[in-house]
């Protein structure tokens, strides 16, 4: 979902809000993480599992592997590629918004400000516009191809003196993804009614179209941008302790940064082209994580992984099952997003004050 030009604007003011980091922890903070990180393992497995059994068919979950049950259909063929695609798609926003925002060293940035996602709905946009759904090898790699042309352009215009910063990026960021939005409402006016059909049902984030095909297409990539965040988690540690800090440690910045937001790309893309847009997981996915584990991103990373694989689960159950028919889940991470983004960034701005 889109944000307004108020709040993009308003955002790109807040890079000085630092975020506190800890290096050493006592006994007890160390007994923590391990609760923590048997919490962030299991909480996506219990929810994956009550995730297949509820639905307009209730199935215990003691039963939803069976292969004799008479539900298998709707299991293997229906909800269990959906739950996959929805935690993939947690996943990569998730981790890739908590990336951005320690090496940006900005607590609310995400793929959706620094234009990723506006570029990656345009090229999946642009394969349907050209060549339909039913030609689905199209539409990653256009959406790929496309998200990494917005980052190279957001990065091209932040560049100053020869050198990138947060604000810059940001703002370069707020440009191109208005720019990409606009391209993509004008291929909506301009394409046939049935495909504007399609790819406005697909803007506003779906999964009940998603199947074991859309799975297999997303997977590659979405792992390959996921394992290239958690490889860079300890240089995007060095880089959240600020510019002069890293440099002093040996660390090129902006290189470093350029890789980061690469593999952000590449997993914010990869899911993207399939699942359509869906706002506000890459947002607060990190903000929920960062409540709970601290900001030390080698540990906020991979909880970022379960906790927006685990919201995007829950999203998606409250979509198919609150009302008669399904409403888009793009709108329920919307409805919960936003009262819950409003909570988290009063408390923060009370205490980064």
């Amino acid at each position: 979902m889109r944000y307004s030009s108020l709040f993009m604007v308003l955002i790109t003011y807040i890079p000085s809000l630092k975020i506190p980091m800890g290096c050493q922890m006592s006994p007890s903070q160390i007994q923590k993480n391990h609760l923590n990180s048997l919490f962030f393992a299991f909480l996506p497995v219990l929810l994956f599992i009550t995730y297949l059994s509820i639905g307009k068919y209730y199935i215990s979950p003691l039963s939803v592997f069976n292969e004799n049950l008479i539900g298998h259909t709707i299991i293997f063929d229906i909800r269990l590629p959906r739950a996959v695609e929805a935690m993939l798609f947690g996943a990569c926003m998730g981790i890739s918004g908590a990336s951005l925002q320690t090496t940006l060293r900005n607590p609310l940035v995400s793929p959706y400000i620094l234009g990723i996602s506006s570029g990656a709905a345009f090229g999946a946009a642009l394969s349907i516009a050209f060549w339909g759904t039913g030609y689905f090898f199209f539409t990653q790699p256009s959406a790929v191809l496309w998200s990494l042309i917005a980052i190279f352009l957001t990065f091209s215009l932040s560049r100053f003196r020869g050198h990138y910063s947060s604000v810059s990026l940001v703002l370069a960021g707020i440009i191109v993804s208005a720019l990409f939005s606009g391209l993509l409402a004008l291929i909506q006016i301009l394409i046939e009614p049935e495909k504007t059909h399609t790819i406005v049902a697909w803007t506003v984030g779906r999964l009940h179209t998603v199947g074991w095909r859309d799975v297999a297409t997303s997977t590659p990539l979405a792992i390959l941008g996921i394992l290239g965040l958690l490889v860079f988690r300890w240089r995007i540690f060095l880089l959240s302790m600020g510019d002069e800090e890293a440099k002093s440690l040996g660390i090129d910045v902006e290189r470093e940064r350029v890789f980061v937001v690469f593999f952000a790309s590449i997993a914010t893309a990869s899911v993207v082209s399939v699942t359509g847009i869906i706002g506000w997981v890459c947002l607060i996915s990190p903000h929920i994580t960062r409540f709970i584990v601290g900001s030390n991103p080698k540990i906020l990373l991979p909880a970022s992984i379960s906790v927006g694989a685990s919201f995007m689960l829950v999203a998606d159950l409250i979509s198919r099952t609150i009302w008669t028919f399904e409403i888009p889940v793009g709108i329920i991470t919307t409805l919960v997003g936003a009262p819950l983004f409003l909570y988290l960034m009063r408390r923060a701005m009370h205490e980064w004050s």
